[in-house]
């Protein structure tokens, strides 16, 4: 699996080229927003290679925008691991993203479905 080496879809490319990995993992995060892990998606799509919705330990809002690309991304085939925020000290949402029976639940709602405890980030925010 491509993961760390991966962040552009020039990486991607320079994989692809080199035969270097068999699985792709997305991580919106590490490549900066969803226009450039789409196109690293789109890369994996042509050369036939599958891909997995990687985490680098978000908090709920970057989990949440790695979800809503693994779910849109079609060849995100090869699972997720998008456990972040179960790893959190505190909740920083009004709502818990909804994770049940081994599956993250999509929230829906306007923007990425979810809203921010603004108190919460307040309390939290260091001086």
């Amino acid at each position: 699996m491509a993961d760390e080496s991966l962040r552009s879809e020039q990486d991607a490319l320079r994989i692809v080229k080199a035969n270097a990995a068999d699985i792709f993992s997305l991580k919106v995060t590490k490549s900066g927003g969803f226009t450039v892990t789409q196109r690293i998606a789109a890369v994996a799509t042509a050369a036939g290679i599958p891909c997995h919705g990687g985490t680098a330990i978000e908090s709920p809002i970057g989990t949440v925008a790695g979800l809503h690309l693994c779910c849109a991304t079609p060849s995100v085939t090869f699972g997720s691991e998008l456990f972040g925020p179960l790893l959190m000290a505190e909740e920083l949402l009004v709502e818990p993203l909804d994770y049940r029976d081994g599956h993250l639940r999509v929230p829906h709602g306007p923007g990425l479905g979810v809203t921010l405890d603004e108190e919460k980030v307040r309390r939290l925010t260091r001086g």
